[in-house]
């Protein structure tokens, strides 16, 4: 948990990164090739915070997402997606593809489910494992579905960065029939099958 708090205190530093993943830009899908963090099925450790009234509230999280190479959908313009070196780590941005759909089936959560929201979210390279990048998300709550959770319904009750069912449409089958038509030499994965109904 010590590294964990050193990562989010290094990237907390970078405000200029953390804006740019806010969503000031207008264009929020924008296809880029290069090296992003994935967050679609990664599971997440809430971060609680404390208002003037004494009232605990959980509105981020930090998501251990995997850093991967090639085509992404993302917010904002590549160049300010690219990993970015300050102060001796590395950052980037969060953004989506379908690379783990193949292998992964999604889980869908009811409306009660805590879930972060990590499309766009600031993220630092953990410098012990270059695979893995820590990312800043907002909390949200109701329905969600995502690749996390190995289609356990119990896995419902922790944190997983995931997505509204109809943004979770949108990016699935945005992402696919957009590299099928503007990069159709690129292998891409279709939408990712639903987990089987619980018995």
């Amino acid at each position: 948990m010590n590294r964990m708090i050193l990562l989010l205190a290094a990237f907390l530093a970078l405000p200029a990164l953390a804006n740019a993943a806010g969503g000031g830009n207008s264009n929020q899908n924008v296809f880029c090739e290069g090296t992003y963090a994935l967050c679609i099925k990664a599971p997440c450790s809430a971060i609680p915070s404390l208002d003037r009234l004494s009232n605990y509230t959980i509105d981020k999280a930090l998501c251990v997402c995997d850093v991967v190479k090639g085509w992404s959908m993302g917010p904002g313009a590549c160049t300010d997606r690219a990993p970015m070196e300050q102060n001796g780590r590395t950052y980037l941005i969060s953004t989506y593809s379908n690379l783990f759909n193949d292998k992964e089936k999604t889980l869908s959560c009811p409306a009660k489910t805590v879930w972060a929201w990590c499309y766009g979210a600031p993220c630092v390279i953990d410098p012990k494992d270059p695979k893995k990048a820590v990312c800043n998300c907002p909390v949200q709550t109701g329905p969600a579905k995502t690749l996390g959770g190995n289609c356990s319904a119990d896995a419902c009750n922790g944190i997983w960065s995931a997505a509204t069912p109809a943004g979770d449409a949108f990016a699935n089958d945005s992402f696919y029939k957009t590299m099928q038509k503007d990069h159709p030499g690129v292998p891409v994965n279709k939408p990712a099958a639903a987990c089987p109904a619980s018995n």
